[in-house]
């Protein structure tokens, strides 16, 4: 069962901070709840995220067109241990009160060795809208993350 899932948010901070955030995979797992751990994988980086019980959600990722700090687009590593195959291409302007607007596309199908587990995935997907929601859940986290870190004492002293 092939996935899509286009996100649209606006950001209270800078393009470049939102770009630099994204681009800090080894942080992801500080703020984002289901991502559990976050590791470079030769060029690439390998997720780990909660997915349906006992299976964790596992994709490795690699940038195929980036242009900083306004667009990336990614992909699988094929031939890589996984069980996520996903694609997406991300995009970032300036909205007019000097905020980011953000455009994400994400599509992905889930990828086990095992026939029996493609199918408990599909079933568990179809009833539970897995990784849709995770995907909105952890994109509104990376929102909130953002706007905070751009509204905290510290930040501004080290910007001053």
């Amino acid at each position: 069962m092939r996935f899509r899932e286009e996100l649209v948010l606006n950001i209270r901070a800078p393009r470049e901070a939102v770009w630099a955030a994204f681009q800090d995979f080894s942080n992801w797992s500080v703020w984002a709840k289901a991502i559990k751990e976050v590791s470079r994988e030769g060029s690439a980086w390998r997720f780990r995220a909660r997915g349906q019980p006992p299976v964790d959600l596992v994709w490795v990722a690699e940038a195929t067109q980036r242009r900083p700090p306004e667009y990336l687009e990614f992909r699988s590593v094929p031939g890589v241990p996984h069980n996520l195959e996903i694609s997406g291409w991300l995009r970032l302007s300036e909205t007019v009160d000097g905020g980011t607007h953000l455009e994400l596309l994400f599509e992905g199908q889930p990828h086990y060795d095992s026939p029996l587990l493609d199918k408990a995935a599909e079933w568990y997907a179809t009833l539970f809208g897995e990784p849709n929601k995770l995907l909105k859940v952890t994109f509104e986290q990376f929102k909130e993350h953002l706007e905070k870190a751009q509204h905290s004492p510290k930040l501004s002293a080290s910007t001053a």
